[in-house]
């Protein structure tokens, strides 16, 4: 019997590092992607202890660093934020990290898009895209992007955000 490191933890892990400037960077990355998994799982508030659960039992919270206690903390943190509760709000259907199809209009190939997270409520539909690191154009274009797909899916009254999740600063992309 031996035991082996599960796939879901192997995605997540970080090559050792001696330089402390790179493991600053390993840390800050492997956080970000490890709270992008939760919040890419979780429909409302009430799914966050499951999901660290979940984390727990797959082997990705693993040591002193990274808890439960201390991810659940910083996600609370984040959601005490109006804005960012309403992303999490029981009255939307939901559609995370689902991909939408497209055509490229140069080569006629499809290609897939993957907005983090699309809310509706029949009324209005809102495309969120989480960010870890700090703020782009590229990113104020991606969204704007999953917002003319949204639009040509038929969705009106759409409103695009980025989520700067560190920073806990919710910008909305204009489309126009």
């Amino acid at each position: 019997m031996e035991f082996r490191q599960s796939n879901q933890s192997a995605r997540f892990a970080n090559p050792d590092s001696a330089d402390d400037e790179q493991a600053r960077r390993d840390s800050y990355i492997y956080l970000g992607s490890v709270l992008h998994g939760v919040f890419s799982t979780i429909r409302t508030t009430a799914d966050i202890e499951p999901a660290l659960r979940r984390l727990e039992l797959d082997g990705i919270l693993y040591d002193a660093t990274l808890t439960r206690e201390r991810i659940q903390q910083l996600i609370r943190n984040r959601l005490a934020d109006p804005r960012v509760a309403e992303f999490f709000a029981p009255h939307w259907t939901l559609f995370n990290e689902c991909t939408i199809i497209d055509v490229d209009p140069d080569s006629g190939q499809p290609r897939e898009r993957r907005p983090d997270r699309v809310m509706t409520d029949g009324q209005q539909t809102i495309v969120v895209d989480f960010k870890f690191g700090r703020e782009r154009e590229e990113y104020h274009e991606q969204v704007r992007q999953y917002m003319a797909l949204l639009q040509r899916m038929g969705h009106n009254n759409i409103r695009g955000y980025l989520w700067f999740v560190y920073a806990n600063r919710v910008v909305e992309v204009n489309y126009s």
